[in-house]
């Protein structure tokens, strides 16, 4: 009997010590930030003040979590709305930096609230090996005009939250998505200042795809930006398709981001991507020697299943980085190098565009959808497996050896200036100029300015050659050695030379003549019947195989007197 009795007291005492220990979690787990979908049950999802107190709860369980602006970055968007960022310092040495976008289409919010998940985790331990790793900075509403415009009739066709969720584009009607190179808003004017103050060696952007009803939960692309150094963007793809092997035991099929591809007879023949232009944001950090991810969550799936995808997602690549870190640190430091070598052995070559290629071929499940009045899908008819050529890579063509640098009309110098440096451009005055390279002046075989705007803008596609000759019709204004030395120049034998080309290159297919910035040069119409301006762009050096010497040097400059 006495026994029992210390049995029985023993029990109480476990079963009280459990009930104890239970309690003090849950009073643990409580005294955690809760963002506002977890408040309310996944009804509504964050607004930018939302966010903003959320990482504030955050901050005081962690001073290493703190407001991050870049330097000389705007504070607001031109409505005022803050642009809000932070920044979680690493716990070991010499981390690799990540940065994080997420809510550029503020319709598509999964990625800005699963950001407050995972960096609750963090700071709470749950990642250990990424926290010593990885120092991050998040700006989990970028498009902070759309994040507050919270409307249940956006994106109808997507499962949402009640309150809904915001438009896709920013207040101005522009899509933030499209203006890394021309640099429009003051969004993107903040990330290019984050790209020179905190330099990160890996970007994600993340979405929800509007696309193909497929069996992928995620579907992602690496940074394909034409004229990206090849090695490093091969080192970007291993990643993803390591982290898709390391997904799919765990119930998360995942694939290169894109479309199903249809011949005449309205069959499947093909999965292809879509972009390797460098405005996205995605694309963009290749010229910048880091690597680049677009995440983009499967849109008929639910709210909060999409907001858990997007965080087992952007943890696994993580993951990954941690544990590549000194490889992908030694990637990028190569690729630096390859560039200078190329100049070194007066070799530096880059293409004009890219071309899709087969990848591989790969197993696709094809969705035979059943959809409600307003899209979304309900059912499924069927779903078929079929194996198919996967078109998810890009290969360079129209490869051209690049001048020395450009000269760009003083009269434009005010205005391009400021995004040649944002892009962190050394730019230099017109009399840095090296004086033993030839002037090489654009002769233009064809133009075409669109009839419809793309971004506000009728873009602008040129084609031709430089040539040492000047054009047959005469300027109103001539260069003189005076013009010349007061000139901008952007001599390309700088480590982001890559990018001057493609923004300054006339035959860009995403340059700055592209998206307008010189169309009083380039767009002139039938109506304008007086001399034309002088060119506002000059090439310096033996450029784009037009013109070269047995030393591949150009001959030496002359202007017109």
């Amino acid at each position: 009997m006495k026994s029992t009795k210390i049995s029985l007291l023993a029990f109480g005492v476990v079963l009280a010590s459990s009930t104890t220990s239970y309690a003090a979690e849950k009073s643990k787990a409580s005294d955690w930030p809760q963002a506002r979908f977890e408040q309310n049950n996944y009804q509504t999802t964050s607004t930018v003040a939302d966010v903003a107190q959320f990482m504030s709860e955050l901050q005081k369980k962690d001073k290493s979590l703190s407001r991050y602006q870049p330097k000389k970055a705007p504070l607001s968007t031109e409505t005022g709305q803050p642009l809000n960022a932070w920044r979680l310092a690493a716990t070991g040495k010499d981390p690799l930096r990540v940065y994080i976008n997420a809510g550029i289409h503020a319709g598509e919010v999964e990625g800005k609230d699963a950001m407050q998940i995972i960096l609750r985790e963090l700071v709470q331990g749950k990642y250990p090996e990424i926290r010593q790793a990885i120092e991050i900075v998040t700006l989990p509403t970028y498009n902070a005009d759309g994040a507050d415009a919270q409307d249940p009739l956006n994106r109808r066709h997507q499962p949402n939250p009640a309150g809904g969720v915001g438009p896709r584009e920013n207040a101005f009607g522009i899509d933030l998505n499209r203006d890394m190179m021309k640099a429009a808003a003051a969004n993107t004017r903040w990330m290019l200042a984050m790209y020179q103050d905190f330099q990160p060696a890996a970007v994600f952007d993340l979405h929800t795809t509007n696309g193909s009803y497929h069996g992928f939960h995620i579907t992602y692309e690496p940074a394909w930006a034409t004229g990206g150094d090849a090695l490093l963007q091969g080192l970007n793809r291993k990643m993803l398709t390591d982290v898709r092997a390391s997904m799919l035991p765990r119930g998360m099929p995942t694939y290169d981001y894109g479309n199903f591809r249809y011949n005449k007879d309205k069959q499947i023949d093909g999965w292809e991507s879509a972009f390797s232009t460098p405005n996205l944001v995605s694309n963009y950090p290749t010229l910048q020697y880091a690597l680049g991810v677009l995440v983009e969550t499967y849109v008929y799936r639910s709210y909060k299943e999409r907001i858990e995808d997007n965080r087992l997602y952007v943890v696994e690549l993580l993951r990954w980085l941690a544990a590549n870190k000194e490889q992908v640190k030694r990637e990028q430091l190569a690729a630096k190098t390859r560039w200078a070598d190329q100049w070194k052995n007066n070799e530096a070559r880059l293409p004009l565009r890219t071309e899709m290629t087969l990848a591989e071929n790969y197993t696709f499940e094809v969705v035979d959808p059943i959809k409600d009045a307003n899209g979304q899908i309900i059912g499924e008819k069927s779903r078929t497996k079929m194996e198919l050529p996967a078109y998810v890579a890009f290969k360079a063509v129209d490869e051209i050896r690049v001048p020395q640098g450009y000269l760009v009309d003083p009269a434009y110098a005010e205005k391009l200036r400021p995004i040649l440096e944002a892009h962190g451009l050394k730019v230099l005055p017109g009399s840095a100029r090296p004086k033993d390279q030839a002037l090489m002046y654009f002769h233009e075989t064809e133009r075409n300015i669109a009839k419809d705007t793309f971004q506000g803008v009728f873009t602008a596609q040129i084609k031709g050659q430089w040539k040492e000759q000047m054009p047959e019709k005469r300027a109103g204004y001539a260069w003189t050695k005076e013009t010349l030395d007061k000139a901008l120049y952007v001599p390309l034998n700088q480590p982001l030379g890559r990018l001057g080309f493609y923004l300054l290159d006339p035959r860009s297919g995403d340059g700055l003549v592209y998206w307008g910035y010189l169309h009083a040069y380039f767009a002139r119409g039938k109506g304008m019947w007086g001399e034309p301006p002088r060119q506002p762009i000059l090439a310096v050096g033996s450029a784009a195989a037009n013109y070269t010497s047995e030393s591949g040097v150009g001959k030496p400059e002359r202007v017109q007197e």
